[in-house]
This record gives C-alpha cells, structure tokens and sequence, in this order.
C-alpha cells in the first residue's frame, strides 16, 4: 500500500505496525514477599511440657513442670478438686508434699484457701503448672479445669495471680509467656530433645550444669537436659545419641548428695538417657532444681 497515494501520513503507519508486533520478552515476575516466620503453638493434645515450651521465652534459662493430674493418680484421688472436702483436699496435699516429687512447689498453694472461699475455685483444680525462670524475666503456666472461671481472682491481684492472663478458649492462666509470633522453647531442637512425655513432674534446663571436672574427660557438650519424675523413678535427657553416657553416670556417682538419692543407675546412649530408682522423690525433685546436675554437667 502506498501510504502517500492514500493521503496516510508515514509516521501513522509505522506506529501502527509497531503496535501490531508484541513484545516477546517475558513480563517480569513481581519479587515474592518475605515469608513471616512462625513457631509452634500450644495444643491441647500435647503433654504439658511440650505444651508449657511454646509459651516460654527464647531467653528463659529453666522450666519446671508438675502435672496435677499424674500426682492425684499416684494416690488413687483422682477426683479430688476444690468441691471436695476440705479433709479430702488436705489429704492430698500431705500425701504429695510426702510423697510426690513437685518441681514446681504449688503456685497457688499459698492463696489456695482464699481462692476457695471467695471464688469457689483453688489449687486443687489446678491440671498442671509450669514456672520458667532465666533472661531477664520469671513468669508461668498454670492449666484449671474446665469449669474453673479465674477471672475476678486475677483482676483482685490474688497472689501469684497479679498481672497475669486467662484464655477461657485454652483454660491457661499465664503470666509474662511470650507472644504467638515471637521464638519460643518449642522451637528449638535441642530443648525438644529432651522434653520427653508424661511425668509426674519435669524439670528442664538450656545449657549444661556447673561443676565440670577438672581434669580431661571424655565428655560430648550438653546444650540442654530434663529430669523427669515418675513414681520412683527418675530420667535425666541429654538429646539422642551420645557416647558420653557411662562416664557421666559415673560422675554422678561420685556427687554424694546424688549417691544417696539416685540409685541403680543404667545409661542408653542411643537415646540419651539415664534412668534411676529414687529413694525419695521429694528430695531427688529438691536436689535437682537447687544444685547442679552431676550427670549434666559442662565439658
């Protein structure tokens, strides 16, 4: 076609044409966003050490963990709350202050008669409860029962209860535990490790024991270790696969306050534990969260 016969200016006609020819190129993809980082939540379906991990704070250096529920049965009072008597009531607490190995000592023991007389609920309806300690910060976990409402008692500044939180979704009472898009215990393989499962009560600590010995062994770093209670016996974790185990339990044996209290000890390096009888589970619980470890301690 001549463009000029047409009267058709050049410059439309080339415009045109260019207009007909696509780009061939690839259009560019937009950037992916960053992607939010997340971390394990609380379930219900998860033992309570595992569940008490995900509410504490990356920096916490402790956690002790009793679960009410494993005490009640050591005694066959599993139906004991703050409905029944109050003799039933001080039945339990003697046996399990006798008896029952309590890392965690009964958060709310101390206002537990108040808590029944003025809102009909108290420490016996407590299913488990977790205390951390360490970086800056000292808070806790306690799960009630079902029908507990702990509100008033929290907002009267009840004790321990002063400054602390309800979830009536998850019956967790809660006080300084960190928030859902912050890093928490769960997140960490090394404090996972050495969780382990239900217990009458489990005390965990990040990083090894003080009191290494002097001279060289043959002893593998701890980055984290649990003593876990139940009935008469005691396990202490290491995380899986070590070879270090044997030299350690004989360590432990050397420590006489362990010696007296922690007996026929047997070590599994595949799994990292070591298991113990306990002569008296109240002191053992005692020992372990207020002297060093021997079995953990640093290299």
């Amino acid at each position: 076609m001549n463009a000029r016969r047409w009267g058709i200016p050049v410059l439309v006609v080339v415009s045109l044409a260019l207009v007909g020819c696509g780009d061939d190129s690839e259009p560019k993809k937009p950037e992916a966003a960053p992607a939010e980082e997340t971390y394990p939540v609380y379930a219900e379906t998860m033992d309570p050490v595992e569940a008490a991990m995900t509410l504490v704070p990356e920096g916490a250096k402790t956690l002790a963990v009793t679960d009410y529920d494993e005490v009640k049965s050591l005694f066959g009072l599993d139906d004991i709350t703050s409905r029944s008597s109050p003799a039933d009531q001080s039945d339990l607490w003697n046996r399990a202050d006798k008896a029952a190995a309590q890392v965690g000592g009964g958060l709310l023991r101390g206002v537990d008669r108040r808590l029944r007389e003025q809102y009909k609920w108290g420490a016996a309806d407590v299913v488990w409860e977790a205390k951390f300690t360490g970086g800056d910060t000292a808070g806790f976990v306690i799960r009630v029962a079902d029908r507990v409402e702990p509100g008033k008692a929290i907002k009267a500044g009840i004790g321990p209860l002063k400054g602390a939180r309800f979830d009536p979704e998850t019956h967790l009472i809660t006080k300084h535990t960190v928030a859902a898009d912050a890093e928490n215990w769960a997140a960490q393989e090394d404090m996972v490790a050495v969780a382990g499962g239900p217990a009458t009560s489990t005390y965990v600590v990040k990083g090894c024991a003080e009191g290494g010995p002097e001279e060289k062994t043959r002893l593998a770093p701890v980055t984290s270790y649990s003593v876990e209670f139940g009935g008469g016996l005691a396990t202490v974790r290491l995380g899986e696969d070590r070879d270090d185990l044997f030299v350690r339990l004989a360590l432990g044996e050397q420590a006489a306050a362990y010696k007296k209290v922690f007996t026929h000890g047997v070590a599994d390096p595949s799994s990292g534990r070591i298991g113990f009888r306990v002569r008296n589970p109240v002191t053992a619980a005692a020992l372990v969260t207020s002297k060093p470890v021997p079995f953990a301690v640093c290299d």
